[in-house]
């Protein structure tokens, strides 16, 4: 039983130096490391998978890579060029910026020449986001004649930021529940450690 308990304490000693020296922090950044590689592993075998099976993937987009890809246009289409030359010039400059840029450039390669929104449409059943989805409605608007396509885009542009800022602010609020425990334990455990080691040490010393 006195085996136990020091164990017990030994373990508590431990937890309790980890966390109130940060190292828990460097350990979760591994982690978090780790699982987004597995993640992505995981997601190319999927990947793989379903096109065996003939089935469509659908892709994950980050509001961040919307609005660069909005604002990219706009600032294409603002500088007086056409909406076919920004695109490519989007594609170029997303290439290398992951699935995002990897599947923008395979619809410009494959849909340009059919036309400048078929491209968005690619992106928007893709990606299933709902301002991909609205954009080529939009950009098909101005090349009508109802608004150019600096407007076009500068609205999608507000929205996806509006969503970002939302993002956000939820993180925000909630950053004083998850930050509590840690606070908690980096204030205590060290008065806490001190309390149990002399009686570790003496446990120990008498097994």
């Amino acid at each position: 039983m006195t085996q136990q308990m020091a164990t017990i304490l030994l373990v508590i000693a431990i937890v309790g130096v980890v966390a109130s020296t940060g190292i828990d922090y460097e350990l979760r950044r591994i982690w978090s490391f780790q699982r987004k590689r597995f993640s992505r592993h995981a997601e190319e075998r999927r990947t793989r998978l379903l096109t065996r099976l003939g089935r469509k993937q659908e892709y994950k987009a980050d509001l961040t890579e919307i609005r660069d890809f909005a604002v990219s246009l706009q600032l294409g289409t603002s500088m007086n060029q056409t909406l076919s030359g920004s695109l490519i010039a989007a594609a170029d400059q997303f290439k290398k910026r992951g699935i995002f840029g990897q599947r923008l450039d395979k619809h410009v390669e494959s849909r340009l020449s059919i036309a400048p929104e078929e491209v968005l449409k690619g992106l928007a059943d893709d990606f299933k986001s709902d301002h991909l989805q609205l954009l080529p409605e939009r950009l098909e608007s101005a090349r009508n004649g109802g608004i150019t396509y600096d407007q076009a885009l500068s609205i999608t542009v507000a929205q996806v930021e509006d969503e970002i800022r939302g993002s956000i602010r939820n993180q925000i609020q909630q950053a004083p529940i998850r930050l509590t425990f840690p606070m908690i334990g980096g204030v205590f455990l060290a008065a806490l450690i001190l309390a149990i080691f002399p009686l570790l040490m003496s446990l120990i010393t008498s097994v």
